[in-house]
């Protein structure tokens, strides 16, 4: 009975020990574990940080790129200008407030024995196209030939040297003018001030592209963000892979804005559209053109204009395009409004 005894004893100590051993190992897993788990925590808080760092640095890096873009816009038209040996006097970005201001000053001008010319070229037009003669000085002339704009621009010009500029308007000048008097002739741009068009803008660019619908005092416009990469400049292969990942993020970014693009034209029915779109002072176009059922009556693009031209490409590919080199900010119904009155005044 005692050795009996004695052999549940010492099960009982091997079986009490063998539980205190897994119970010491259980402790040592749940430290491990806990230690594990604050690493995790930490790890985690890290990817968090590094993952707003990184954020942080796309808008950076995003919006560098749109001053690089803003500055090789400029860039091109100073090398266009510098190519042709042209200076002009002064080079002014107008908004539509300082547009409506032009055009009453120009208004107020007057001068006697009809010394006053007023000259609209459409988007084919030069100087070449009329018999000038001596009314108006050569080297005027020829500089304004060479003021590039896709929608047409005007010259306004005093035979006695007191006025001598030319306005690229926000909107297309359909037919070519020649008008003399004592007085400037500033129907075109008057009547582009009183259209009232619908606009739809598209203010390209890469990660960042604001579209919106802008007809009289209503405007509509939405701001379209997507992940993308900024430029590399590393070189070699590592350069090509980061190329190929940032053109499959701006082939997703361009896809996103024509989606938004297509639901924003259904806004246009919501707007006062009746059919009297304005657009032979706009768009250049004597009909109105339809869009998924809904009138737009010309599409303007400003920031980077080739990127542009992709997103517009199949969505909106029967309207009127007029293009500006134009960089703004603002939200996105201010830079709306500004790209689609946009225009600009040179002192010849």
């Amino acid at each position: 009975m005692a050795q009996l005894f004695d052999l549940f004893g010492k099960k009982g100590r091997e079986h009490k020990s063998r539980t205190e051993e897994f119970q010491r190992q259980i402790d040592q897993l749940n430290a491990e574990n806990q230690k594990l788990k604050t690493k995790l925590h930490k790890k985690d808080e890290k990817t968090k940080d590094a993952l707003t760092r990184k954020q942080e640095v796309e808008e950076i890096l995003n919006h560098t790129q749109k001053q690089i873009t803003t500055l090789e816009n400029e860039l091109l038209m100073l090398k266009d200008e510098a190519s042709k040996n042209i200076s002009f006097s002064g080079t002014y970005l107008l908004n539509k407030k300082s547009f409506e201001d032009a055009v009453l000053e120009l208004s107020s001008v007057q001068a006697q024995s009809g010394a006053l010319h007023s000259i609209y070229f459409n988007v084919n037009a030069q100087a070449a196209d009329f018999d000038f003669g001596d009314f108006i000085d050569e080297s005027c002339l020829y500089m304004f030939d060479q003021i590039k704009s896709n929608h047409g621009k005007a010259l306004f010009y005093d035979e006695n040297h007191c006025i001598s500029l030319a306005i690229v308007p926000p909107f297309k000048i359909k037919r070519s003018d020649w008008i003399t008097s004592d007085v400037l002739d500033t129907g075109h741009l008057k009547t582009m001030l009183s259209c009232k068009p619908t606009i739809c803008v598209v203010y390209a660019h890469a990660g960042t592209t604001v579209i919106g619908i802008v007809r009289k005092d209503n405007v509509h416009a939405e701001i379209v963000r997507t992940g993308v990469q900024a430029k590399h400049t590393k070189g070699g292969w590592s350069q090509r892979r980061f190329e190929r990942g940032r053109d499959h993020d701006i082939d997703y970014h361009i896809k996103k804005v024509q989606e938004k693009l297509q639901s924003m034209i259904e806004y246009v029915g919501d707007m006062d559209s009746n059919g009297a779109t304005g657009a032979d002072d706009a768009g250049g176009a004597t009909r109105t053109n339809d869009v998924g059922g809904k009138t737009i009556d010309v599409v303007i693009t400003g920031g980077d204009l080739r990127l542009a031209r992709t997103m517009i490409a199949d969505t909106l590919d029967n309207i009127p395009v007029i293009e500006k080199r134009v960089d703004v900010d603002g939200n996105p119904e201010d830079i709306a409004v500004k790209v689609a009155w946009a225009s600009r005044l040179y002192r010849l």
